[in-house]
């Protein structure tokens, strides 16, 4: 006779939702170890509505991704027409029978009541992508960054409050959390978006301001000025990550140490591309799992910030 809970003693419906959960931490894992690695320090409980989040997140970025030229623009966005109307399906509680996505944030859905605006934001921001809006101004990156990213740190809340009551005070600075995350993303991948997918994020009168050109930004050579151009766009997501930071207190106990450690960790990519001497065009920078583990028991951001901005000429312009 087989123990109870051997493989072979398993329905197969817990053998499926066990390969389903470890497929869909295994997505997690691959496309942010950062965000992966500070979910475990969350509660259990909330580690796989956290990862099946961002599943759904990976699900709408990797369409506006793969989308190379004009005909695959096209697909991408009849896909993401799709993606709509499976979500609009799925909150309603008819999941499509296809797609591993939508049954689970339909579970999701019906277990924490979702923030739906920020699903729906997000599907916004892809088409911004997808339709190649111009970046001009910084209220203009503000305004993208909350679509792509804003959006994620909203939809989360329903995980990480104690009381429904709570998510209006705290949307503010959930978002302004994802938007610090969004800018450091934009930092840290200048050169492989400029040069892969021919976009750039950096608004282009800031670029302008600092004598640069987008098309700069394709080069394998850091123009004059560029520097000083990064350290201030990195001042904007610094402002961006006190007010983000300023939240995390009011969040559930429980779900504090996961918070606070990706924000400390994300914000650290900062300083990475401040020790490469600000060369985002060909390097990527990204934080070391040892300086993880060490930014879990201090911040020595500012520390470190200090430290290597002595070494550099960048300062910020006013």
């Amino acid at each position: 006779m087989e123990p109870e809970g051997s493989p072979s003693s398993a329905s197969p419906h817990r053998v499926r939702r066990a390969w389903e959960d470890a497929y869909i931490w295994n997505v997690f894992q691959y496309y942010s170890r950062t965000y992966s690695f500070a979910a475990k320090l969350l509660p259990g409980s909330k580690r796989m509505p956290v990862a099946t989040l961002y599943f759904y997140c990976r699900t709408i970025d990797n369409i506006a991704d793969t989308a190379s030229n004009g005909q695959a623009r096209d697909a991408a966005l009849r896909e993401l027409a799709t993606a709509r109307r499976a979500l609009d399906d799925t909150l309603a509680g008819r999941p499509p029978a296809a797609g591993l996505i939508w049954r689970r944030l339909a579970e999701l859905h019906e277990r924490y009541t979702l923030h739906t605006p920020p699903l729906y934001e997000l599907i916004d921001g892809a088409e911004w992508d997808l339709r190649g809006i111009h970046i001009e101004t910084e209220d203009d990156l503000i305004r993208y960054a909350n679509l792509v990213a804003g959006s994620i740190g909203s939809m989360m809340l329903p995980f990480l409050i104690d009381e429904r009551d709570d998510l209006p005070r705290l949307e503010a600075p959930a978002r302004d959390l994802g938007i610090a995350m969004q800018i450091t993303n934009i930092l840290r991948d200048v050169g492989e978006d400029a040069r892969a997918l021919g976009r750039v994020y950096i608004p282009s009168a800031t670029l302008a301001r600092f004598g640069c050109r987008g098309a700069d930004l394709a080069s394998t050579t850091l123009p004059e000025g560029y520097p000083e151009l990064i350290e201030y766009v990195m001042e904007m997501a610094e402002e961006y990550f006190v007010s983000g930071r300023s939240g995390i207190a009011a969040l559930n106990r429980s779900v504090r140490p996961g918070i606070e450690a990706a924000a400390r960790i994300y914000r650290e990519i900062l300083n990475e591309i401040r020790r490469r001497d600000y060369d985002n065009l060909n390097e990527r920078a990204y934080t070391s799992r040892a300086k993880k583990v060490q930014l879990l028991l201090f911040d020595t951001y500012e520390r470190r910030k200090r430290r290597l901005q002595g070494r550099s000429p960048a300062r910020l312009t006013a």
